[in-house]
C-alpha cells in the first residue's frame, strides 16, 4: 500500500513538472487499479466568458460567441456581439464592434483583434477617451505596455457632437494618465485649418497642464510698434509653476523674461519675476525684477523677503502696462529672518529704499542690518498691569545725513483696561526707554550740538478714555512722550522743544445711525510749548479726518475721505462709488485731491456690461485730471490722460479678448488674445490667479496683460 501511494505522489509531481516519472517508478502489479497522470495546470491566467450562446470547433480549439459577450482576465475586460476566441493562442477576433477595456481606458473599435497572451491588439475606426480627450482614428495599436499607438487620428476637448475644433495628426502616441504626443498635427476650426505644427504635447495628469502650455498675444502700439508676446506655462508639480516669456517689438527689439512660483499653503509661497530688453533705438538696456518670498518652518523660524529692483521709474509704462502703478515713484526693498514662540518675537532685517530721480533711483535710506526683540503681554509677579519688553539694535544710513547711525534701543511698557461704568473703561499706559546712539545731531537754538557714544532716555504717559453709547463709541486720548539729557536722567529742558517729543490730546468718534452707515471722525490737539515760538490754535489743531461709509445694498457702495486742517484748506479729499458687480455690470467713478499736487483734481470712471451669461462683457476706464488756480470754483482746463476699452468673448471653447489703452508716455497701444481651452475648467487654475493677485492686483480673477 506504502509503494501504491508512493508512486501516485511521484507521478503528480512529474505531471505537475511535465515530466514522466522517473525510471524507478514501480509499475502496477496484474490486476491492480492503473493510475492516470493529471494534466498540468495551464500558466497563463484563466479566461472568464459570458454569452447568450456558443460553438466550440474542437479541431481549431476556437470557441465561437454570440450575444452580449464579454470575457474577462483580471484588469482586462473585452466586450462585443459576436467574437472569436482561439483558446490555444488566447486570441479574440471580431467583425463587429469591440469595446476594450483595462481598468484605465476604455477603446471602441468597429473591427478589431485583441491576443491575450501579450496584452497588445489592433482596433480599426477606433475612438477612446482620454481625460478631458477624445480622440477618433483610423486605427489603434495597443501595445504590451499599454501605450496606445493611433493613425490618422482626430481629437479634441470640446465636448459637442459637433466640435467646435479639433486637431488631426498623422500620430498620435497615448500613455493613459500620463501624457500624449501627436505628430503632423494641424487644428481645425470648423472646417477651416488655421494652424499646423510639427509635434504637440499635452499632459495627462489628473487637474494639471504640466507642459507646453503656449499662448500668443499680437498688437501693435505707438511707442512698441507691432509686437507679438509669447508665454510658455509649465506646472512642474503641485506647488510649483513657471512662465516664459518671449515678446518681439517691431521697433524696440526683442524681450525676454520669466516668473517662477511657489504655493505650498499660507507659510510657504513666494514668486521670482524678471523682464528684460535692449532697445534699437539708443540700445538702451531696461529691466525689472521682483520677489516676494514667505516660507514658515515647524521650529517657529520663517524667513521673508520683498525685493524690487527696477532700471527706471517708466519702466511699467512701457512694458508692464496692466499694473496698477504705471510710474514707480519709489522701490522697497527687504528682508528677514524672523523667530517666534510663545514670549518673544525676534526679527533679523535688510532694508533699503531707493526713491525715483528723473530716469533712475537713488538710495533715501537703508537698515543693514536691524534686529528688533518684543515680547508677548506678559504679567510679571503680581504687578496689577501687562507688561511688553522690545528693544532693537540697527545700523542705518539716511540721505540726509553724512554719517551712518548706530543704535541699541531697550524699553518697557505697561498697561491695563479698568472698567469704570457700563459702556465706560479707562486703560493707562506707561512706558520708558533708553537709546544709545554712536553719533546724532541735536538741534540747539542758535545751532546743533553733535553727540557721539551716548545714551538717550524717553518717557512715556499716556491713556485713553473710551465711551461707548447710543450716539456712538468715542474714544478721547492723551500721550506724553518726554526726553532725556543725552548721558543723564533728568529732562532736557534746555532744547528747543524742551525735551517735549510729543503732548497731544487726541478724539476719534465712530458712528453708526442705521447699519447701512458708518461715520468716522478723529483729530487731535497739540499741547507742547516749544521755547520761543508762539503756536497758534490753528498751528495746534491737527489735520481733522473725516470718513463716510455707505453700503445700503450688496451692490451699492460709497466712500468719502477728508483731510482738512484749519489754515491750510483739504490737504487730500478722496471719493469712489459703485453700483453692480465688478464683474457683471456695473458703474463706478472716483474723485481725489492731494495737496503734494496743489491745483490738480483727479478723476476716475469705469463702466463694465455683461450679459445674463457672463460669455460677453465690455469695460470702459477714463481717467482725467482737472486744474484750478484757487479751488474746485476755479477750474481752468483740464486733460483726459488715461483711457481703456476691454471686449471680452467667451466662446465655448474659446476665450477671446480686445483691448485699446491710451496714455502718457505716447502710449497707444492695441492687442487681441484668443485662448482656445484645452480641457475643462478646473478650480485650481482659478487659485492661481488669486494667489498670483497677492502680489499682481492686476491679475485677480484671471486678468492679466499678458496671454
Amino acid at each position: 500500500m506504502a509503494a501504491a501511494v508512493l508512486a501516485l505522489l511521484l507521478g503528480l509531481a512529474a505531471s505537475a513538472r511535465g515530466q514522466p516519472a522517473a525510471a524507478s517508478e514501480p509499475e502496477p502489479a496484474a490486476g491492480a487499479t492503473e493510475y492516470f497522470r493529471l494534466p498540468a495546470a495551464p500558466p497563463e491566467p484563466h479566461l472568464d466568458f459570458t454569452a447568450d450562446r456558443l460553438d466550440y470547433d474542437r479541431a481549431s480549439a476556437v470557441i465561437h460567441l454570440k450575444g452580449d459577450v464579454r470575457i474577462k482576465e483580471s484588469t482586462w475586460t473585452l466586450k462585443g456581439e459576436e467574437l472569436w476566441l482561439d483558446t490555444r493562442r488566447r486570441r479574440v477576433r471580431s467583425e463587429g464592434f469591440l469595446l476594450v477595456e483595462d481598468g484605465v481606458s476604455a477603446l471602441y473599435g468597429s473591427s478589431g483583434e485583441f491576443d491575450f497572451a501579450t496584452h497588445s491588439g489592433v482596433l480599426f475606426n477606433a475612438s477612446a477617451g482620454h481625460g478631458d480627450w477624445r480622440v477618433h482614428a483610423r486605427k489603434m495599436v495597443v501595445h504590451p505596455s499599454r501605450r496606445l499607438s493611433y493613425s490618422s487620428a482626430d481629437f479634441t476637448s470640446c465636448d459637442y457632437a459637433e466640435p467646435h475644433y479639433y486637431f488631426h495628426a498623422s500620430r498620435v502616441s497615448v500613455v493613459p494618465r500620463k501624457h500624449f504626443f501627436a505628430r503632423n498635427v494641424s487644428l481645425w476650426i470648423g472646417k477651416v485649418p488655421v494652424f499646423y505644427s510639427p509635434f504637440l504635447y499635452k499632459s495627462l495628469y489628473p487637474g494639471s497642464n504640466r507642459f507646453l502650455r503656449m499662448k500668443f498675444q499680437p498688437g501693435y502700439d505707438r511707442r512698441n510698434g507691432g509686437f507679438l508676446k509669447g508665454t510658455m506655462v509649465t506646472q512642474h508639480s503641485a506647488y510649483w509653476r513657471s512662465k516664459l516669456f518671449l515678446d518681439y517689438y517691431s521697433s524696440q527689439g526683442l524681450g525676454t523674461g520669466g516668473e517662477l512660483w511657489r504655493n505650498r499653503g499660507e507659510d510657504s509661497r513666494g514668486v521670482l519675476a524678471a523682464y528684460r530688453i535692449r532697445e534699437m533705438h539708443g540700445g538702451t538696456e531696461r529691466w525689472s525684477v521682483v520677489n516676494d518670498l514667505y516660507q514658515g518652518f515647524k521650529s517657529s523660524f520663517s524667513i521673508q523677503s520683498r525685493l524690487q529692483f527696477m532700471s527706471d521709474p517708466q519702466f511699467n509704462n512701457s512694458y508692464s502696462r496692466a499694473s496698477p502703478f504705471p510710474y514707480t515713484a519709489y522701490l522697497l526693498n527687504s528682508g528677514a529672518a524672523v523667530y517666534r514662540n510663545d514670549v518673544v518675537t525676534t526679527r533679523l532685517i535688510l532694508q533699503r529704499q531707493d526713491d525715483a530721480s528723473g530716469t533712475s533711483f537713488t538710495r533715501s535710506s537703508e537698515d543693514a542690518p536691524r534686529l528688533e526683540a518684543q515680547t508677548a503681554p506678559l504679567k510679571v509677579w503680581r504687578l496689577p498691569w501687562i507688561n511688553t519688553f522690545s528693544g532693537f539694535a540697527d545700523n542705518n544710513s539716511d540721505r540726509s545725513r553724512p554719517f551712518l547711525q548706530k543704535s541699541v534701543n531697550a524699553a518697557w511698557q505697561g498697561t491695563r483696561s479698568v472698567p469704570l461704568a457700563r459702556g465706560l473703561s479707562f486703560t493707562p499706559l506707561a512706558g520708558y526707554s533708553q537709546t544709545y546712539y554712536n553719533r546724532f545731531d541735536a538741534a540747539g537754538d542758535a545751532s546743533s550740538t553733535t553727540y557721539r557714544d551716548a545714551a538717550v532716555g524717553r518717557y512715556t504717559l499716556a491713556g485713553t478714555l473710551r465711551l461707548g453709547g447710543p450716539l456712538g463709541a468715542s474714544d478721547l486720548g492723551y500721550a506724553f512722550v518726554r526726553r532725556q539729557k543725552p548721558g543723564g536722567l533728568s529732562d532736557d529742558a534746555g532744547a528747543p522743544d524742551r525735551g517735549v517729543e510729543s503732548s497731544l490730546a487726541s478724539l476719534t468718534h465712530a458712528f453708526r445711525p442705521r447699519r447701512s452707515v458708518l461715520v468716522r471722525l478723529l483729530s487731535a490737539y497739540d499741547l507742547r510749548a516749544p521755547r520761543g515760538q508762539d503756536l497758534s490754535v490753528r498751528q495746534r489743531v491737527q489735520p481733522i479726518v473725516s470718513e463716510v461709509y455707505y453700503t445700503p445694498l450688496s451692490r451699492f457702495n460709497l466712500l468719502l475721505r477728508d483731510d482738512y486742517r484749519l489754515g491750510e484748506g483739504n490737504r487730500n479729499f478722496i471719493f469712489n462709488g459703485m453700483v453692480g458687480e465688478e464683474e457683471r455690470t456695473h458703474l463706478s467713478a472716483g474723485a481725489g485731491y492731494n495737496r503734494s499736487e496743489i491745483g490738480s483734481y483727479y478723476f476716475n470712471t469705469e463702466f463694465g456690461w455683461a450679459n445674463s451669461t457672463g460669455t460677453l462683457r465690455l469695460t470702459v476706464a477714463l481717467r482725467a485730471v482737472a486744474f484750478s488756480r484757487g479751488g474746485i470754483s476755479d477750474l481752468h482746463g483740464g486733460q483726459l490722460f488715461d483711457k481703456e476699452l476691454g471686449v471680452v468673448k467667451v466662446w465655448h471653447d474659446f476665450y477671446t479678448s480686445l483691448a485699446l489703452r491710451l496714455r502718457p508716455g505716447n502710449v497707444k497701444e492695441a492687442s487681441v488674445r484668443a485662448e482656445m481651452r484645452l480641457g475643462s475648467f478646473s478650480a485650481d487654475r482659478q487659485k492661481v490667479h488669486d494667489w498670483e493677485s497677492e502680489w499682481f492686483p492686476e491679475r485677480a480673477r484671471g486678468r492679466e496683460d499678458r496671454p
